[in-house]
């Protein structure tokens, strides 16, 4: 008996072991939740991890509709005169980041395309603002790469925007910023900078003369909460490559040597007043060449008030002394060296944001050049921003 039931005991264990085994291999564990979109704070808002990597991404960009006009065919903005000058933008951003040992590595790439009812074939006065000829054009507008403060590519000048620049960017507070040089080269630079709010730049820069020697930049610019002040030298190693029209609307006529612009600046901000700061700039060039803003000596001088969350305000003046003109054909001033012609701009700028990254802005620049009639130019802008 107790050799039977030993046997039947191990059978039923058999069995019951047998069994478990079977009802484990029909048991299926749940899966866990896939995280498709993490978000990565470490570089901003608006970035998220590129699932399966380490890397974060930022996608953004704009939406505008402007309508332009003008009292003269030769202003500012590029406006055709007595019509209205409609256009769309479209602008979409890629911004990749990641960190390593050797400090953040980025890639930007910004494509855009401009869409025209117009066509003025002297051109915008500040590429900037938005004019350009033709119907419609798209394309790659910026690209360039970064790691830690070496950055190659193509993008604007260091002369305008630098890594680490803060406010020493750009010109005046309206989106056109008067006359100072913006422009858009193939470049490699450094920058060398730290917590302290202090930050220096040098850039090499491709002119499109087709030689050895590149453009040389550098930067100096110092941050902090009430501001920042900052300067700028350039040395353009062969003025002989005309640049079309300069930002008073001037005929490029340079003369082919080297030559050399400097820049200084500041910004102050208002106490208990975010948004609203004040800005004084001076410039200089020996002669026409690709970083002049027109004349041998210039000031620019901008304000800005913000009302309140919604509304905004800025006005800003710049006196040009020794406009680069020598001769008139066809009517049109032509760059050279320094003459005794002066002149100035006015601007005013109106910015209303009743929601959030919906904005319509109004801009209008009146120009007074020696031996040229004076001319009016403005915009009105719906612009949605993502």
């Amino acid at each position: 008996m107790n050799i039977k039931s030993l046997l039947l005991g191990s059978a039923a264990g058999l069995v019951a072991v047998s069994g478990a085994q079977a009802a484990d291999a029909i048991v299926y564990a749940e899966p866990e939740p896939v995280e498709y979109v993490r978000v990565c704070d470490m570089y901003g808002a608006g970035f998220f991890y590129i699932p399966g990597t380490e890397t974060c991404l930022q996608v953004s960009g704009l939406v505008w509709y402007q309508m332009g006009t003008a009292d003269e065919g030769r202003n500012y903005h590029g406006f055709v005169s007595d019509q209205w000058n409609k256009s769309t933008r479209a602008r979409v951003n890629f911004d990749a980041r990641s960190d390593t040992e050797w400090g953040t590595l980025r890639g930007y790439v910004r494509l855009q395309g401009d869409f025209n009812a117009y066509s003025n074939l002297l051109g915008p006065l500040n590429s900037r603002t938005g004019s350009s000829d033709g119907r419609g054009t798209i394309g790659f507008d910026q690209a360039f790469l970064e790691l830690g403060g070496f950055r190659a590519g193509y993008t604007e000048s260091a002369w305008v925007a630098s890594q680490g620049a803060g406010v020493a960017q750009f010109g005046s507070h309206t989106w056109g910023g008067l006359s100072y040089g913006y422009q858009q080269r193939q470049l490699i630079s450094y920058t060398f900078g730290g917590a302290s709010g202090f930050a220096a730049t040098i850039a090499l820069e491709d002119d499109a003369n087709n030689n050895y020697v590149p453009d040389v930049v550098g930067v100096v610019s110092y941050n902090q909460a009430w501001g920042g002040v900052w300067a700028k030298a350039a040395f353009d190693e062969d003025t002989g490559l005309s640049n079309g029209a300069d930002a008073l609307g001037l005929v490029v006529n340079e003369t082919g040597d080297s030559s050399w612009a400097a820049q200084v600046g500041m910004q102050l901000n208002v106490p208990n007043a975010p948004g609203s700061s004040f800005r004084l700039i001076g410039y200089y060039a020996d002669e026409a060449n690709a970083y002049s803003v027109g004349s041998e000596w210039s000031v620019l001088a901008s304000y800005r008030q913000q009302f309140s969350q919604t509304f905004a305000a800025s006005v800003g003046a710049q006196y040009f002394s020794g406009i680069h003109d020598v001769s008139s054909v066809t009517g049109l001033p032509l760059f050279g060296n320094e003459s005794d012609l002066d002149g100035w701009q006015a601007e005013a700028a109106l910015i209303w944001t009743p929601v959030t990254n919906f904005e319509v802005r109004a801009e209008y620049v009146y120009t007074d050049i020696d031996l040229r009639p004076s001319t009016n130019s403005g915009f009105l802008r719906f612009q949605r921003s993502f």
